[in-house]
């Protein structure tokens, strides 16, 4: 069986990396337009649930992982003023996305697969010969688009503006900002990914991109923008730009997982909203899915792709599910953001429907006993 793999991502290297090292003579080739060592980007996080089945299923990469890795359990949530520390049941972790896809590339090559960076593959008409073509070329996946009526492909571009950033020093704890400076509406997300390193992702909500006149702004003057609304959590740090643009999140879903011996895997697949932090969780885990499905198939790609569909389908519907309620709730913040601090949380901390208030004892603890404090008289501690 020959497979080509297309996007270096860290989907693709990680299903070109558990397929060969599962079967050795099946040919994994990986093809990645970019140069090897080049990414946008900084830090990316990964839950505890993830890396548990990382370390179940490939336990050299997740000692690789963990070693790389910077991890916490605590958030602070800012609304105009006042804030409140959430301590979390289950610790979440973060790494460079650079140094992530280092070590899924090195564990590609340590078990046979060939990698070509530099090698972009617009068409599957390119990898004629080959017996499974796995799209894992992000959001924007040209495989997918020559596809699009087959895939059941369809698109919502979100209103609200948002940029990636990062900070030269370790933010600590991570923290959400909701701010409303200036008569206009700002989200920051912040957290650290190494000992020198943090994540800062910003946005506006779309009456603020035109009443600053940011759509007038070229990037540079953006930035400044953000450096002065979040000058207090920057203490003086400037904002790291690595392809920073700014740009509406398409809201990509697609209603078929694979069409002939074409599969989708990860942004290609459902492009996961920045809210929620699932997008690189979601793609290795679409990754361990479809090496699951090739192992109980052997070598029929037609059987292969029906069984992984079948596996990830009912996760990827309630992941979809949650995630549009997430960013139709960041769509309308302004509104959300009238509210009193605790409510707020709350509201923030229910918003997608996965968690219920009974499940938030366990998710957000300090939170449940405090909310349910004040709502009943008694001061928040």
């Amino acid at each position: 069986m020959k497979v080509a793999v297309v996007g270096g991502g860290p989907c693709g290297f990680y299903f070109a990396r558990l397929l060969k090292r599962s079967r050795p003579e099946v040919d994994v080739e990986l093809f990645e337009r970019g140069p090897e060592g080049a990414t946008w980007g900084f830090g990316v996080g990964l839950g505890g649930r993830t890396m548990k089945e990382i370390e179940d299923t490939d336990r050299p990469v997740y000692q690789a992982m963990i070693a790389s890795m910077r991890f916490t359990r605590t958030q602070i949530i800012h609304l105009d003023g006042e804030a409140f520390t959430l301590e979390y049941g289950a610790a979440a972790g973060a790494i460079s996305r650079l140094r992530l896809l280092e070590i899924l590339a090195f564990a590609c090559r340590d078990v046979g697969v060939k990698l070509h960076f530099g090698t972009p593959v617009d068409s599957a008409a390119q990898l004629d010969g080959y017996d499974l073509i796995v799209a894992s070329d992000g959001a924007s996946s040209r495989l997918r688009q020559e596809r699009e009526a087959e895939f059941g492909t369809k698109r919502r571009i979100l209103r609200n503006r948002f940029a990636w950033y990062g900070v030269g020093r370790p933010m600590e704890p991570m923290a959400l900002i909701f701010r409303s400076f200036e008569g206009g509406t700002f989200v920051a997300h912040y957290y650290a990914y190494s000992d020198s390193m943090s994540t800062f992702v910003a946005e506006c909500d779309e009456a603020t991109w035109y009443k600053f006149g940011l759509d007038r702004m070229t990037d540079e003057a953006r930035k400044a923008v953000m450096e002065r609304v979040f000058a207090t959590e920057l203490d003086g740090a400037p904002l790291v730009a690595n392809h920073s643009i700014w740009r509406q999140f398409p809201a990509v879903t697609n209603a078929h997982f694979y069409s002939g011996n074409v599969v989708l895997l990860g942004d290609s697949q459902r492009v996961a909203h920045f809210s929620i932090g699932s997008g690189t969780r979601l793609a290795m885990e679409d990754a361990a899915a479809l090496h699951q499905a090739f192992q109980q198939c052997g070598s029929d790609v037609a059987a292969a792709l029906a069984r992984f569909e079948e596996i990830r389908r009912p996760g990827r519907d309630t992941f979809g599910e949650a995630a549009r309620r997430s960013f139709e709730w960041y769509e309308d913040v302004a509104r959300h953001m009238r509210q009193p601090l605790m409510p707020f949380i709350h509201e923030f901390l229910t918003r997608t429907g996965r968690i219920s208030d009974e499940r938030l004892r366990t998710y957000a603890p300090s939170f449940y006993d405090a909310y349910h404090g004040r709502r009943q008289g008694e001061p928040v501690a």
